[in-house]
């Protein structure tokens, strides 16, 4: 959806959408660089194409066939929603539909693309405009060519949305400092996980895996024991005793009261 010059004028210096998506899913340090450059000003946004164009028409196309197909209003259209505890994040909506609380997002992609592609690349956009709602229910609306839009709903995962929140704030530091983000490899959503069955399909590391988990079996016993006298030995050091020092061993406390045991070797 083309945004107006009032709407990019208050999205200058916010972590936004589409950022979501660069942070979860850039390849490259030159992308979050590029992201960074832009957002602080430093430099301009890409210029419009035709695809751009194109999906600006073509977006409330899908949004109004979807309401032809399933009878709910899409609403809310347009719409700039800021997270409700965090002040530098905001996004726009496509569409939301109060049918089932759901965050509608419309994207009109080429015939070539794959589910398994445009899941992955617009998760965290879809991820942040349900914690800007506070609602579990997203769905990419696709067209693709002349065929129907189809709706691709976008399970809501804590363990993603908390890691993109991390990724946000950290950003946003970034924004506020002028300081160039570290990049941080690319999170495969839930929706992308593979089922690999090695005793039917050779891979690189296969091979290894099998022996790291078979060594993993041997120890199993061993390292519950090692576990258990650790323990033991920890209960038995008195609480105002922060360093007990006794033949190879150096036992320390560190400031919230837990005890690490240690070869004093380590520290000679």
């Amino acid at each position: 959806m083309t945004l107006s010059a009032a709407d990019e004028d208050y999205r200058i210096g916010k972590f936004t959408g589409s950022l979501a998506n660069t942070v979860m899913t850039a390849k490259s340090e030159a992308e979050w660089v590029k992201a960074w450059l832009v957002k602080t000003g430093q430099e301009p946004p890409e210029p419009e194409n035709y695809a751009m164009r194109a999906g600006s028409w073509m977006e409330p196309l899908l949004l109004n066939e979807r309401e032809l197909q399933t009878g709910h209003a899409i609403t809310r259209r347009g719409e700039i929603v800021d997270h409700p505890t965090v002040r530098d994040i905001c996004v726009k909506l496509d569409g939301f539909r109060e049918a089932d609380n759901a965050v509608l997002e419309a994207k009109f992609l080429g015939p070539w693309r794959t589910r398994e592609d445009f899941i992955g690349a617009y998760s965290g956009q879809c991820h942040l405009q349900m914690l800007c709602l506070n609602t579990r229910n997203a769905f990419l609306v696709v067209g693709q060519g002349t065929s129907d839009p189809v709706e691709h709903e976008i399970a809501f995962d804590e363990d993603y949305a908390a890691e993109l929140m991390r990724r946000a704030e950290a950003f946003i530091q970034c924004m506020k400092t002028l300081t160039p983000p570290f990049p941080l490899p690319p999170i495969v959503p839930r929706e992308r996980w593979r089922t690999v069955n090695l005793d039917e399909t050779e891979t690189n590391w296969g091979a290894e895996l099998v022996n790291r988990l078979n060594h993993f079996e041997a120890t199993a016993e061993a390292a519950q024991l090692h576990d258990m006298a650790g323990s033991a030995a920890r209960k038995l050091v008195p609480d105002d005793v922060g360093t007990v020092l006794v033949g190879q061993w150096r036992i320390t406390r560190d400031k919230r009261g837990f005890l690490t045991i240690r070869t004093r070797k380590v520290f000679a």
